[in-house]
């Protein structure tokens, strides 16, 4: 049983994870926090407990006709070429940017154990 809390204070974002239902999480952050919070069940879990290997990417995404950039990371299956992310990532609208170019700023593989 685990609860995502996410807490919006002072224009940011904060995410903590709890070890406990979605009732308890609600009554911790009425208690606790400041701000805005928002309480999410974890749902079911799909994947594996092997080792995985993942790409770490640190990508820049911009619209050219604005000049609006930013910046985010993600993890990425190891096996995916920076065409098939690029692909993913151009038409969308990440922190407010409508993505029409990207770039990736760097590329680590990472062992997940």
């Amino acid at each position: 049983m685990k609860s995502m809390l996410i807490n919006r204070f002072n224009g940011k974002n904060h995410t903590v994870y709890l070890p406990c239902d979605e009732i308890q999480a609600a009554t911790f952050a009425g208690a606790m926090l400041d701000g805005e919070y928002q309480v999410l069940k974890m749902g079911a879990v799909s994947g594996t407990e092997a080792e995985t290997v993942a790409n770490k990417v640190n990508i820049m995404v911009k619209n050219t006709t604005s000049g609006e950039k930013a910046y985010f990371n993600m993890l990425v299956d190891s096996s995916k070429s920076e065409e098939e992310i690029f692909a993913v990532v151009i038409g969308l609208t990440i922190n407010g940017v409508l993505v029409d170019e990207a770039y990736i700023m760097s590329m680590t593989e990472v062992l997940y154990a």
